[in-house]
């Protein structure tokens, strides 16, 4: 997420050399009339400008991004960069009336995309109209892309108002079951975690759990296939064997992945089928969550990771230790 403002760039030749940074990203991943995000987005190029949208037949186009001929804030595309120098490509949320709707402002496309408008400059002074963020440019050129698709699918939201509508109570039910997006990656009220130190919650979490089932006098199992697939854990339980699968976020991408794993590795590894498979995050998931995960055949448990200095801590949930037959 941009944190401060946007500069919106006047200079012909630094939004001619910045434009053409998305260009040749669009043209490695495509070609005229070429798809993006997995066949899901597709453009046509002519000249500077290009036509994007939702049909492969390419009749009916979503949105235009084309180079900007002048440096004021009259075109509908514009080049903008922070105060690093990280550069981006905006688009005022007006969308021009076509066969697929009427004209759309820009108050209907914040409302109807969900997407908040950046706060851009221009020579000093903010701004007259209303900006939004299609990507970063000073990306690898599969994640502009990607970027951009994702931009043009929220402009087929704002053309689709009863779709648009619907997606918002998507977001909502989202809310409901995972907290707030911006929540999603913290863990005990850090911020979001780096892959290094993922890696370290997950091995301590795994650590503690071992040393807990070996006072126990059982081991903590980690099967592996013969082409890699290795599964967190199982555990030997009275009520039956238990897999574990493992994450360091409670975001919505980690709760997908965890469930996909746990049906997965059954069908890898057969010898799984039939155990109580178990996604253990790191804090209590919501009520909803839990029966919405339950229709899933996946139980949800939780435990806490605290550090203080060097010294770590991890506690797991009773009703998790429960389920191994550990004391709580």
């Amino acid at each position: 997420m941009v944190q401060d403002s946007l500069q919106l760039l006047t200079d012909l030749d630094q939004i001619r050399e910045a434009f053409s940074v998305w260009r040749n990203a669009m043209e490695q991943q495509g070609h005229r009339v070429g798809s993006i995000s997995e066949g899901k987005i597709y453009f046509r190029r002519k000249g500077s400008d290009f036509k994007l949208g939702l049909d492969p037949a390419g009749d009916n186009w979503t949105v235009e991004l084309n180079e900007p001929e002048q440096g004021t804030e009259n075109p509908l595309s514009g080049l903008a960069r922070n105060s690093t120098g990280q550069r981006y490509l905006l688009r005022q949320g007006t969308l021009h009336k076509n066969a697929q709707s009427a004209r759309v402002e820009s108050h209907d496309f914040e409302e109807r995309t969900g997407l908040k408008p950046a706060a851009v400059t221009i020579d000093g002074k903010p701004a007259k109209r209303t900006w939004f963020i299609v990507t970063a440019l000073d990306r690898p050129a599969a994640e502009i892309c990607q970027n951009t698709a994702a931009f043009v699918d929220r402009c087929g939201l704002a053309r689709n108002p009863d779709a648009a509508a619907a997606a918002k109570q998507d977001d909502e039910r989202l809310v409901e079951l995972f907290g707030p997006p911006e929540k999603g990656g913290e863990i005990a009220g850090q911020a979001t975690v780096s892959r290094n130190e993922r890696w370290r919650i997950h091995g301590e979490v795994w650590q503690k759990l071992k040393a807990l089932l070996e006072a126990d006098g059982r081991k903590l199992v980690k099967p592996l296939h013969v082409y890699g697939y290795e599964v967190d854990g199982v555990v030997e339980a009275q009520a039956g064997k238990l897999l574990l699968e493992i994450k360091t976020c409670v975001a919505a991408a980690d709760v997908y992945e965890g469930i996909g794993q746990l049906a997965l590795y059954p069908r890898l590894l057969p010898r799984l089928s039939g155990h109580r498979r178990i996604l253990l995050l790191p804090g209590s998931p919501s009520d909803p969550l839990i029966a919405a995960v339950g229709e899933c055949g996946v139980e949800l448990h939780c435990y806490k990771f605290q550090k203080n200095g060097e010294k770590v801590d991890v506690c797991f949930s009773p009703q998790f230790l429960k389920a191994c037959d550990l004391d709580p």
